[in-house]
């Protein structure tokens, strides 16, 4: 028995409460994910930080999770597709960085993890659901102990200095130790984790500080890649390379902006990859990827959801998608702690005085969804729309709340709009509209992304924002940073131990979590805290000679690539 035991396990633990942001001196849009690809108006990304996660004590339970694998479709791999992305990596070592042209769309295709997430046309989106990928088998015995089964005969690509040899239970403890070194982004990702064992060949026995139902999703993140000792040996880290993983892809070339990637002929899924090649381009100009799509030099590309029309008319020969970025997209809040909005009836008055729905057609084309905007495991644990709409678009209810709530009208209110395009202030401005309509006296405040980070995220300055969220990647991560009143953000300044009960409820539930996060999302909707009036999503669009593109874009998942296939 080989055991390895993470530092974390004797150092300090994360602390809920406001700290320094990283993202503060961003003063431009980034790429958020794969979606929030360069344009005009584009969706920016902030950089994560790390959330303390309250814990409860659960019953324990005995679990036994196998999870099969999906048969991949038969065939010998065939043709090459063309890949162009936004972004590319700045390095090669995969437990360093978190940029998607990195993990998701790059080098990080070479690899594979523990668990990954479900994808394919059968799966609802957004979803969350994991299935093994280099495991078998797992087992839950208690309510903080996982044990992991690995496939027997997964083969490191024969490239030295691993030179093809089977991969261990080691090789997965070393990895999974690495992503827990103190100020890398993986010590975020799986700080609860405890202690790692490689407890025989291939048996992984995890073990948790405290409960956590998210910690499965953790572990199938696109970071949390398994690689090799040897090859982190070579240089100290994997930033040059080596390259080298168990996954359906190797790394044949990286020359400018122009990668290459070869099937892996010894892949342990029969049938995967689809693809002899596949080849991935950076190009930041959105204009460039759709001409060069359009001419049929790429055959894939994500492209900015404004585009999504100039693509009409091409249905013969291009495809296009719109899929879901869990955890990512505007977010409206309301600070609960000072006059007028420290009354919920004032803040219940917000809500109906708009239309979010009206709204995100007029100036967001109909790009999205509303929602909380929580992130999740499976699509039938958000609110339905029917149910959302009851918390919204009543004007006259919108009056009435005003009235009982003792408030002198009109009601001053300053909405803080985050100045990332046109669009968000044109949100800003239709909700502006609405505002006025009701008895409310509104002033929209323009803000820079530099501003906006530092007053709304870092000081939590203002009476109503409308601005991005920093990518979430876990339910918990949602809830227990933005809404307990011990989270890192508390962005609402809500103090409610009925709220923090269900969050902490939920953050442990093993059976059950869905109904528990349902009543949550109506706690918090009736209190008016918060909600995301557009939801983050992505356009992609394919040549018609690309088939079986069904992609899972949550937690920068990315084995999807490998089930594309080409006709000629």
């Amino acid at each position: 028995m080989v055991g390895l035991t993470s530092d974390r396990a004797m150092g300090s633990r994360h602390r809920a409460g406001r700290r320094s942001l990283p993202w503060v001196g961003l003063a431009a849009a980034l790429w958020l994910g794969i979606g929030g690809c360069s344009s005009s108006t584009p969706t920016p990304a902030l950089t994560p930080t790390s959330t303390a996660v309250p814990t409860a004590m659960p019953t324990a339970t005995t679990t036994l999770a196998v999870t099969p694998t999906p048969e991949a479709t038969p065939g010998r791999p065939e043709g090459t597709a063309r890949l162009m992305v936004p972004a590319g990596a700045p390095h090669l070592d995969v437990h360093q960085e978190v940029t998607e042209g990195l993990i998701s769309v790059g080098p990080g295709m070479v690899y594979s993890r523990l668990l990954r997430l479900k994808a394919g046309p059968g799966v609802a989106l957004p979803s969350q659901q994991v299935e093994c990928d280099l495991c078998e088998s797992w087992e839950h015995p208690d309510s903080l102990t996982y044990t992991f089964r690995l496939r027997e005969g997964v083969r490191w690509q024969d490239r030295p200095p691993v030179n093809g040899r089977t991969l261990t239970a080691e090789d997965v403890a070393f990895s999974l130790l690495r992503l827990l070194t103190p100020g890398t982004p993986g010590a975020t990702l799986l700080s609860g984790l405890e202690s790692v064992e490689a407890s025989g060949p291939l048996t992984v026995t995890l073990t948790l500080a405290s409960p956590d139902a998210d910690f499965l999703g953790s572990l199938a993140h696109g970071q949390a890649k398994v690689v090799a000792p040897e090859a982190v040996a070579v240089n100290g880290h994997l930033r040059e390379g080596p390259t080298i993983g168990t996954g359906p892809w190797i790394l044949e070339s990286r020359v400018g902006t122009k990668s290459e990637y070869a099937g892996n002929p010894d892949y342990f899924e029969k049938g995967l990859p689809g693809l002899e090649m596949l080849e991935v381009e950076v190009a930041a100009d959105s204009e460039v990827r759709l001409a060069t799509l359009l001419v049929g030099q790429a055959d894939i590309t994500t492209l900015p959801l404004e585009m999504r029309e100039r693509l009409q008319g091409r249905e013969g020969s291009v495809q296009t998608g719109r899929f879901p970025q869990p955890g990512t997209g505007l977010l409206m809040g309301l600070k609960t702690s000072e006059p007028p909005l420290n009354r919920v009836e004032v803040r219940r008055a917000v809500y109906q005085a708009l239309d979010p729905w009206e709204a995100l057609r007029e100036a967001w084309d109909g790009q999205g969804e509303v929602a909380l905007g929580v992130p999740v495991e499976r699509r039938e644990w958000l609110l339905s729309e029917e149910e959302l709409r009851e918390y919204f678009g009543d004007r006259v209810e919108a009056g009435r709340l005003l009235s009982e709530s003792g408030v002198a009208l009109p009601v001053p209110l300053t909405v803080s709009v985050a100045d990332f395009g046109d669009r968000y202030v044109a949100l800003g401005e239709l909700y502006k509209s609405r505002l006025e309509s009701v008895g409310f006296e509104p002033t929209l405040e323009i803000l820079n992304p530099r501003v906006y980070a530092e007053r709304i995220w870092e000081a939590g300055d203002f009476q109503v924002f409308l601005g991005p969220i920093p990518p979430v990647s876990g339910t918990n991560r949602f809830l227990s940073g933005l809404l307990h009143s011990r989270g890192i953000w508390r962005i609402t300044g809500a103090v409610d131990p009925e709220l923090d009960g269900l969050i902490e409820r939920q953050s442990v539930a093993e059976e059950g979590r869905g109904e528990v996060l349902r009543e949550l999302q109506r706690y918090v909707m009736d209190q008016a805290l918060l909600f995301m009036p557009v939801t983050g999503s992505s356009l992609w669009a394919w040549r018609t000679r690309v088939q079986g593109f069904a992609p899972n874009f949550a937690s920068s998942e990315y084995l999807h690539w490998a089930r594309l296939r080409v006709t000629e």
